[in-house]
Order: structure tokens, then C-alpha cells, then sequence
């Protein structure tokens, strides 16, 4: 397993917990070895292996898994998830398994379980009240169609670069923002060099772990049980430690020298809402965009 992000991360403290639980439910005769901190590249990269059978699981961001199955970009439409319990709730349902994690054998590989990762919001070196705040910003976003269009629409203008030069860029000025969740803001320590988080909230697409194709279809049937078991083991654990890490932070956030800004959603939600109307039209993408509007 690899994925790019620091050992104390929730992501890694679940991969931790999947390996336990999954050699307890063998008996010991599936074991894990993780590969924290992009030792084995960045989520394009440890994707692109699981794809080709190289490494057998790895997280991928919410934003970027849509490059390799695109019905994924849903979950990146703003403002589709009215809260963080919709998400949440989403996470655990029949929904997320039909139409994505067990949907994408064709493309050579198997969703495990959905993360949570919170809302994203943008992070500047300057407050930002409304959409027109952003005019001429260069925002960093990932490799994603769908955020470089919402950033697009607020008026700023998109930068696709990898999280890993987020921290130098901003420090440089070759960007004057970014955006993403609370959690990954502070445990980069992004609030350095861009202290005001600016809770737009314009999106909650929810990260996901694959495993090859490949690996999956190698196990007996008894295997995928226990790696079913144990993978919602960890969702479950992951959930649970994210949210813990995001009241941690915000109760530390003054220490920090952090500046949260709570912004009015109304106009950030009219200048994006093309984009749901426009994938509602998209007919592989209606139904489960109706499906999400309609989890309860």
C-alpha cells in the first residue's frame, strides 16, 4: 500500500489499522507493508501502478481519481454535498459502492472504501468575503477539469500543481492561494505562508483507496471477504480519526496564527451551479447525481 501523505495523517493511521485487521482475520496470512510520505511517487503515479498491477492499493485524491474512471468527478460538483454529514453518509452507502468502489473493473481497478476528507475551502494571504475577492488570483488546484472550471467561475485563475509544491509556490508568490480541507491545511503547515482559511466550502469530494484489478481477481473468495471486512474497518476508523484531527486543529487554529473566515455560501454556490446543470445532462452521471441529491 502507498499513499502521499505524513504518518500521523488519518489516511495512514487506516491503512495501519486495515493491515491489522486484516491479519487478524487471516490468521496471519495477509500481511501489509505501507509506504507512507510519496515514497513511491505522488497519487498520479501510485495510481498509475495500481493500474498496471505494480503496487496492489493506494489512496488517490478525490479530485484527481476522476482522470482515471470520470464518473468520479461527481463527487467534486460544488456544492452537490449539502453538509459533511451528507458526505459522511454517502461514504457508508449502497450508493458509493454501485455506481463507483464496484464499478471500475473495466479500468483495472476496485474501489476499497471511500475517505473522508472534510470540506475544501480556499487558503490566501488575504481574506476572501465573495467571489469577486478571487479576480486575478493564481489558485493552486489539482489535476482536476472539474476544480479548475469552479475556480474558473469564481473568477481566479486555476493552477494545477502537485500538493507537494503548494508550500514553496506560495512562499514564492508564483501562486496567492489554494484550496483544500482543514486537516491537510495545518498538518502541511500551509497557514505559514497563507494565513487566512476562507470557508467557502465549495466542495467535499471524499478521497478513495483502489486496489488493483489485478490483486483482487488473484484472491479466493474467502481473501476478498476478509479484505471487504477489514477495508471497512478502516473507513469506519478513518472517519472517526478525521474528524477527531479537524476539532483538534480548529481548537489550536489562534495558536497558529491562523484566521478562519466564514463566509456567505449564497454567491459562491450561483456562480458554480452551471456545473451541476451541465453534468446533469451528462446521462452516466444523472442518475447518481439524483441518487446523492436524494440520500437523506
Amino acid at each position: 500500500m502507498a499513499h502521499s501523505h505524513v504518518e500521523d495523517d488519518p489516511t495512514h493511521l487506516s491503512f495501519v489499522a486495515f493491515g491489522e485487521k486484516l491479519k487478524e482475520l487471516s490468521g496471519g496470512d495477509m500481511t501489509v507493508t505501507i509506504f507512507p510520505n510519496g515514497q513511491l511517487g505522488g497519487e498520479r503515479e501510485v495510481a498509475e501502478q495500481v493500474l498496471n498491477g505494480a503496487l496492489d492499493i493506494s489512496m488517490v485524491g478525490g479530485q484527481v481519481i476522476e482522470t482515471f474512471f470520470p464518473r468520479y468527478a461527481v463527487t467534486n460538483i460544488p456544492y452537490l454535498f449539502r453538509s459533511f454529514e451528507h458526505v459522511q453518509h454517502f461514504i457508508k452507502s449502497d450508493i458509493a459502492y454501485k455506481y463507483l468502489l464496484d464499478a471500475s473493473a473495466d479500468e483495472g481497478f476496485k474501489g476499497l472504501w471511500f475517505e473522508t476528507c472534510g470540506p475544501r475551502s480556499f487558503y490566501t494571504k488575504k481574506p476572501i468575503n465573495k467571489p469577486e475577492d478571487l479576480d486575478g488570483l493564481k489558485m493552486r488546484v489539482p489535476e482536476s477539469q472539474m476544480s479548475i472550471d469552479t475556480v474558473k467561475l469564481m473568477g481566479g485563475q486555476p493552477t494545477p500543481l502537485s500538493s507537494t509544491e503548494v508550500y514553496s509556490a506560495l512562499q514564492q508568490s508564483v501562486i496567492d492561494g489554494a484550496e483544500n480541507n482543514f486537516v491537510f491545511y495545518v498538518q502541511s503547515r500551509h497557514f505559514e505562508v497563507a494565513k487566512y482559511f476562507n470557508e467557502d466550502e465549495h466542495s467535499m469530494p471524499p478521497n478513495v483507496v483502489i486496489m488493483s484489478q489485478y490483486t483482487w481477481d488473484d484472491l479466493s473468495d474467502q481473501e476478498q471477504q476478509w479484505v471487504t471486512e477489514a477495508a471497512a474497518y478502516a473507513r469506519d476508523e478513518q472517519m472517526r480519526l478525521f474528524v477527531e484531527q479537524t476539532n483538534a486543529n480548529k481548537a489550536k487554529a489562534k495558536d497558529l496564527g491562523i484566521e478562519i473566515v466564514t463566509v456567505d455560501k449564497a454567491p459562491f454556490v450561483e456562480k458554480t451551479k452551471s456545473i451541476l446543470e451541465n453534468e446533469m445532462k451528462n446521462p452516466d452521471r444523472a442518475n447518481l447525481i439524483k441518487a446523492i441529491q436524494e440520500l437523506q
